[in-house]
């Protein structure tokens, strides 16, 4: 598996002092509706211990930085892919290559 970096993301992960990259699953389940989406942000040194010791996620190094996968199946394509949007001054971080 390989990960790959936009060139708008590394540099905004190397003014910011951005390392870690996690992916996370979040689940809604109400009694009408259930919703599963992912959650792909950073994370600093403690919630990296955090997820590798606690949450027992996969850590994975690259290059350019560390992800974090959690240890239920994902469908992963053999390339992942991170960018960065940003909308109004706020940014967020995608990805492709990845599903639930």
């Amino acid at each position: 598996m390989e990960f790959k970096f936009e060139p708008k993301l590394l540099d905004y992960m190397q003014k910011h002092n951005k390392r870690t990259i996690v992916v996370e699953l979040v689940e809604i389940n109400n009694s009408d509706f259930e919703i599963t989406e992912l959650h792909v942000r950073f994370v600093d040194a403690r919630l990296r211990e955090q997820f590798l010791t606690k949450k027992r996620y996969r850590l994975y190094t690259t290059p350019h930085g560390e992800v974090l996968l959690p240890r239920f199946p994902l469908e992963l394509e053999e390339t992942v892919s991170f960018g960065l949007k940003s909308f109004l001054g706020f940014k967020r971080l995608t990805y492709t290559g990845i599903k639930v």
